[in-house]
C-alpha cells in the first residue's frame, strides 16, 4: 500500500506540518502515498491528506541541536545551469537535515541555514568538494551566528532562483562586481574605526547599508543610517551620502553578514571611482562573534543585530534604543502579527506580547486570534498547524503562540514587511489609546 517509509530527520524535503522533534515526544515517520486518500487525523472530523501522513511510533529520540550559519560568493553562473544546481542544493542540504533559504543567481550563491550538529561537517565537505570549484575555487568561511548552538532559526529549508542575489535597482553592466571591497577581519576593522580620527583628525565616512528596522535596535557608533526601506534605498542614499566626498578617501560600510556591502563597495569602486572601500568580513554578525570573546575591548556595536529569521535579532551589547510599538516602553524585540492576513512588522515587548496574543494590537488583530483560541481550542496542536474551518492555526513550538492563516478572516488593510509599524499603529502606546476610544477593556 505505501510506496516508502522514512524516519522525519533524513527527509530532504521538508513536510507538510513539519516541527523539530522534541526531547521525549514521539517522533514522526512520514508514510507517503502513491496517491491522494481520506485518513483520520487527531481532531474529530476526517480530512484530506494529498501525500503525506502522519503516522506515530513510541521511541524517542533527544531534540538535535542546530548551529546557525551563512556565507555567499559573487561568481558568475551559467543562467542555464541553475535549475540543476537548484535541485541538487535542495537534495544535499535536505539530506542534511538543514533548514532556511538558499539564493542563486547568475551572480552567484547566499546561503543562510541551521544545520543539526551531527551534519555539520558532512556539509562543510561538501561545499569544499562541490560548491567552491563552481564558484571559482574561492569560497568564504561559514560565518556562525552569535548564538549558542540550540533550536533551528527557520522552519522549513527553500532554494530559490533569483534574478538577482541582492536586488539594486540598477542596471548590471554599469558597476563590475569583480571589483571586490576591502574586506577587514573584525579584528581590523575594529582597530581601523577606533584609531582612524586620531590618525585622519577627522570621523571616518561609514555608511550603515541595512534597513530602518535593522538600524532602530542596533547600530555602529557614528555611523551614517539612512532611512531606508530597501537595499535599493540604501544604494540611492550611498550615493547621495558620497557623492562629493573625495574618490581617494577611504569609505567604510557594514550590513548583516556582508553580502549588501559587497555589492555596495563594488558599485562604489567600479561605478563612482573610489579607491578604497572597507567593510567587515562576515558582517555585523562576524564582529559580534569576535567582540564576544574580547575581554579587554568595548564594543564598537552596540545594540542588537538584526537576523531574517526566527529570531529576528541576536544581541551584541546589552543596550536597547528601541520602543514597543504598543506600550512604548523599552524594546528591542521584533514580531510580526500573529494573524497572518495582517503580519506587520513591529517592536513589541514581552508583556504587551503576552497581553495581546502576538498580535500588533489593535482590537480586529486581537479579536481574530483571540475568538479562534477560544472556540477552537481543542484544534490546535503543538505537533503541527491543522485546519479549523478552512484557517491554517497552529501554535508554536514551546508556547501559545497562535498563527492564524491566511485562508481566514482578513484584517482591516493588507500589510506586509515594507510597510512601517508607526504608519498602521501610530506612534508607540498610541494603540491603547485606541482601545479607549472604542470602549474596550484592555486584556
Amino acid at each position: 500500500m505505501l510506496s516508502s517509509v522514512r524516519s522525519f530527520t533524513r527527509r530532504a524535503a521538508r513536510p507538510l506540518f513539519c516541527q523539530q522533534p522534541k526531547a521525549n515526544v514521539r517522533r514522526y515517520t512520514l508514510a507517503v502515498f502513491p496517491k491522494p486518500c481520506l485518513v483520520r487525523p487527531h481532531c474529530e472530523k476526517n480530512r484530506s491528506v494529498p501525500t503525506i501522513f502522519h503516522r506515530w511510533h513510541a521511541t524517542s529520540a533527544p531534540a538535535p541541536v542546530y548551529r546557525t550559519l551563512a556565507f555567499y560568493k559573487f561568481h558568475s553562473l551559467p543562467e542555464e545551469d541553475l535549475p540543476a544546481f537548484r535541485e541538487e542544493l535542495l537534495a544535499q542540504f535536505g539530506a542534511f537535515g538543514a533548514v532556511g533559504r538558499i539564493y542563486i543567481s547568475t551572480e552567484g550563491i547566499n546561503v543562510q541555514v541551521s544545520c543539526p550538529e551531527p551534519y555539520l561537517d558532512e556539509m562543510q565537505r561538501y561545499c569544499e568538494r562541490v560548491i567552491k570549484p563552481k564558484l571559482g575555487g574561492d569560497l568564504m568561511d561559514f560565518n556562525w551566528s552569535t548564538d549558542e548552538p540550540g533550536r533551528r532559526a527557520f522552519r522549513a529549508l527553500h532554494v530559490r532562483i533569483r534574478k538577482q542575489l541582492v536586488a539594486d535597482g540598477l542596471d548590471p553592466a554599469s558597476y563590475d562586481l569583480k571589483n571586490r571591497p576591502s574586506h577587514l577581519p573584525p579584528a581590523a576593522w575594529h582597530e581601523k574605526l577606533e584609531t582612524y580620527k586620531a590618525q585622519h583628525g577627522k570621523e571616518p565616512i561609514l555608511i550603515d547599508m541595512r534597513n530602518h528596522y535593522e538600524s532602530n535596535i542596533g547600530y555602529f557608533d557614528g555611523a551614517i543610517r539612512p532611512d531606508a526601506d530597501t537595499f535599493r534605498d540604501s544604494i540611492k542614499a550611498m550615493n547621495e551620502i558620497v557623492k562629493d566626498i573625495p574618490r581617494d578617501q577611504e569609505i567604510f560600510m557594514y550590513c548583516t553578514g556582508g553580502i549588501r556591502c559587497s555589492k555596495a563597495g563594488a558599485i562604489l569602486q567600479s561605478a563612482s571611482g573610489f579607491d578604497t572601500v572597507h567593510l567587515v568580513e562576515g558582517g555585523i554578525t562576524a564582529y559580534g562573534r569576535w567582540i564576544q570573546e574580547q575581554k579587554d575591548k568595548k564594543s564598537l556595536f552596540r545594540g542588537k543585530n538584526f537576523t531574517f529569521d526566527g529570531r529576528l535579532g541576536e544581541p551584541v551589547t546589552e543596550e536597547v534604543f528601541g520602543q514597543c510599538h504598543i506600550c512604548g516602553g523599552p524594546c528591542n524585540r521584533y514580531q510580526n502579527c500573529v494573524h497572518s492576513s495582517c503580519n506587520l512588522l513591529m517592536l513589541c515587548c514581552d508583556t504587551c506580547a503576552s497581553r495581546f496574543l502576538n498580535t500588533c494590537g489593535r482590537p480586529k488583530c486581537y479579536d481574530v486570534v483571540h475568538d479562534y483560541k477560544q472556540s477552537a481550542q481543542r484544534f490546535y496542536n503543538p505537533d503541527g498547524p491543522v485546519l479549523v474551518n478552512g484557517v491554517r492555526a497552529y501554535i508554536k513550538e514551546k508556547s501559545d503562540r497562535v498563527v492564524i492563516g491566511k485562508q481566514g478572516e482578513k484584517c482591516a488593510e493588507e500589510h506586509n514587511r515594507r510597510i512601517r509599524a508607526v504608519e498602521v499603529l501610530g506612534e508607540p502606546g498610541e494603540i491603547l489609546k485606541e482601545w479607549v476610544r472604542l470602549g474596550r477593556t484592555l486584556p
